[in-house]
């Protein structure tokens, strides 16, 4: 909870902190590591400018923060232009959280990717539960490509950029990014994750809004049982799970702990508070104490899943019903409801937040990126056709390339249904859900699309609507703290184990105020001063 990113991202913390180190030591051009002022300058980022091209949004922006919102496929899709590419070959290295999809050889979709780009595209697909493993050994080997996903907390993540990636703020500061028309429809949040040492050393692989989390309900669940699933207040959400949780027959109100459900009802921060130039993790907060108060009774009372914190399998748990709701992310729907039985009677809709006290709810908002992607250090020339090319990826919805990339052949990959595209089996496989990993090289602001569901994109439209423009950022995405880069996560670990003792009563909740002083003193005040001083060096980017 330290800025750390997904879980997955701290994979990097392990080899890639030794493969960096080892990288830097002879390198001497580099920002030393110490130094954050310089390492967290600012720089002109890049223009915004919307992309318009498209069809019309079927539903208006509330919120500058608003996707764009669809329910169906426009009938007439707006043509690429051209081939970004120049007919050579594009070695990447990218990550998956899909089945890795058969080789280019047996992969027809691959091929016609490779004919629309105008590239040979040579991918090194690796599962994420690995990737941490295969990037460090890429590192050691200067075998990474010429375009790799590059996830944010690891050590040295600024000092590993100047040594290896491309500078790109030339191309993209500033009105550069207008040569680039779909990457400046890329949100400026989304750029601010790009930038370290006074340079754009990376393009964001944006997800906007969607990586906030919310709570699913099954619907036609709590029906079933004849229960109202509304609540207005923490005790009354305590309530409802106890009206619904019934061990003896496998059912429990919740997955987990809804953490980022429950924090706005406490008026807990995202992380970090920001004020008047001073930091105040949301650890040192009475309100946290609380936080972990309610989170334990919930444990105690058998209101959430037994297997929550040892073998955590939420989604699942959803669509069978064992769980009747589940805090994650908006971005989350589609894997969701992939695994719904057609005709089961499954219902997903959101809970609201709920803020402290009958007060408005300030809910988490989620960091805009899933991850960034750089490119090697190249010629001009080179560079230049990179770009092209992930301005070709982040083509969005309403384009004959976005239909492509999730859709892949009409007839093989997918079939109209109701004028929705439907995935085959083969689809499925070759365009690994729909998820090809070539959406870690970049991806266009996600819309809120649901190919077969159109009604799902008015529930999630009507629930991002309600907070978007009260949602609370993290004031420290897109810094660089030294302390939080090395230490960070053993700092976490600490942490997050003494939360779970307390969780499963191995510890009282009094006993929080020890950690939290531990914590402070094994990393969190020296994280603290050094993202207030990142905080200067950005401020005004």
């Amino acid at each position: 909870m330290t800025n750390n990113g997904i879980t997955r991202r701290a994979l990097f913390a392990g080899g890639l902190g030794i493969a960096a180190t080892g990288l830097l030591a002879s390198c001497s051009t580099v920002t030393r590591s110490t130094d954050v002022k310089a390492i967290n300058k600012a720089v002109a980022l890049p223009d915004y400018v919307p992309w318009t091209g498209g069809p019309e949004p079927v539903l208006p922006k509330t919120s500058a923060l608003m996707p764009s919102a669809f329910r169906r496929i426009p009938d007439r899709l707006v043509p690429t232009a051209r081939k970004p590419g120049d007919g050579s070959t594009v070695h990447g290295s990218v990550p998956t959280n899909s089945p890795v999809p058969p080789t280019k050889g047996s992969n027809p979709y691959w091929q016609g990717l490779d004919e629309r780009m105008g590239i040979d595209l040579d991918l090194t697909i690796t599962p994420n539960a690995d990737f941490g493993n295969k990037f460090a050994t890429q590192v050691a080997g200067d075998t990474l490509g010429d375009v790799f996903t590059v996830f944010g907390s690891f050590p040295y993540l600024p000092q590993f950029l100047e040594a290896k990636a491309q500078n790109l703020t030339e191309h993209l500061s500033g009105s550069g990014v207008r040569d680039f028309p779909y990457l400046a429809n890329l949100p400026t949040a989304s750029w601010r994750g790009t930038v370290f040492s006074g340079g754009i050393y990376a393009v964001p692989v944006p997800r906007g809004p969607l990586t906030s989390q919310v709570l699913y309900r099954r619907q036609d669940l709590f029906e079933g049982l004849g229960v109202d699933p509304s609540f207005s207040s923490l005790d009354e959400f305590v309530q409802l799970c106890r009206e619904v949780s019934d061990p003896h027959a496998n059912r429990w109100a919740l997955a987990s702990v809804p953490t980022s459900i429950l924090a706005p009802m406490l008026d807990l921060p995202n992380q970090w508070e920001h004020s008047g130039g001073t930091l105040t993790h949301m650890y040192e907060l009475d309100a946290y104490q609380d936080l972990l108060d309610v989170s334990r009774r919930l444990i105690a009372e058998d209101l959430v899943h037994p297997d929550s914190i040892t073998a955590y399998n939420g989604k699942v748990w959803l669509v069978q019903g064992s769980a009747l709701m589940l805090s994650d992310t908006y971005s989350a729907i589609p894997g969701i409801v992939q695994q719904a039985t057609p005709g089961s009677g499954f219902d997903l809709t959101t809970a609201p937040f709920v803020g402290p006290s009958g007060a408005k709810a300030k809910p988490w908002l989620g960091d805009p990126n899933n991850a960034i992607t750089a490119l090697a250090a190249a010629p001009d020339d080179r560079v230049r056709t990179l770009l092209e090319v992930l301005d070709w990826c982040a083509s969005p919805f309403g384009t004959e390339a976005w239909m492509y990339r999730k859709f892949g052949i009409e007839g093989r990959d997918y079939e109209m249904q109701d004028g929705s595209p439907t995935l085959t089996k083969t689809g499925n496989s070759e365009t690994a859900l729909g998820e090809f990993p070539l959406q870690y090289f970049t991806e266009c602001p996600l819309p809120l699309f649901y190919s077969g569901r159109p009604g799902m994109t008015d529930t999630v439209y009507e629930s991002l609507a309600s907070w978007l423009d009260d949602g609370l950022p993290n004031p420290t995405y897109g810094l660089y703290s030294p302390t939080n880069s090395t230490k960070g996560p053993a700092v976490g670990t600490y942490a997050t184990n003494a939360i779970n003792d307390i969780l499963l009563g191995r510890a009282p909740v009094s006993s929080w105020k020890g950690v939290v002083r531990d914590w402070r003193r094994r990393g969190g005040d020296a994280m603290r001063a050094e993202y207030e001083e990142a905080l200067q060096a950005r401020a005004g980017s």
